[in-house]
């Protein structure tokens, strides 16, 4: 049976994961990099970004290509203490977003993947350190996970 802080901290960490979903997408991920740290590390399945700088290019460069819509669902979500103040969770993420307004056409997800995130508490408030996406399933809709080359 689960303790009463493990239960608190699934809740914590699963509301904080569904409003991050909720912000890319209804807000694009303008305010994306509010819910990582630093030196946060966000690795997809054909580029990472590392940094907080990085992750929040990736949100820019998405939003300014132009209409997608998206919808990111999460369930089985499960997290665990590692330390006093960190955390890691995992979660099956689907994925279902095409460019353009709504509605689309509906279709299987664009990806169902195994996501791992690492947290720490700052102030109070989880941070993510570390987001990981391995891809169980993929449809023939393009994924956005573009490399970020700082030179270009």
């Amino acid at each position: 049976m689960a303790d009463a802080d493990l239960l608190q901290l699934n809740a914590e960490l699963a509301l904080q994961l569904a409003d991050y979903w909720h912000e890319i997408d209804f807000n694009g991920g303008r305010e994306a990099s509010g819910y990582y740290t630093e030196d946060a590390e966000f690795h997809g399945q054909f580029a990472s970004y590392i940094g907080v700088a990085k992750i929040q290019q990736f949100y820019d460069w998405r939003r300014d290509r132009g209409d997608r819509l998206s919808v990111h669902s999460f369930t089985n979500f499960r997290a665990r203490f590692t330390g006093a103040d960190s955390a890691e969770a995992t979660n099956f993420l689907f994925l279902y977003a095409r460019d353009g307004v709504r509605p689309q056409p509906s279709h299987e997800p664009v990806t169902i993947s195994l996501a791992t995130d690492r947290y720490v508490r700052r102030d109070g408030r989880w941070l993510c350190t570390y987001r990981r996406f391995e891809h169980l399933f993929e449809s023939d809709v393009p994924v956005t996970n573009p490399k970020l080359d700082e030179d270009k």
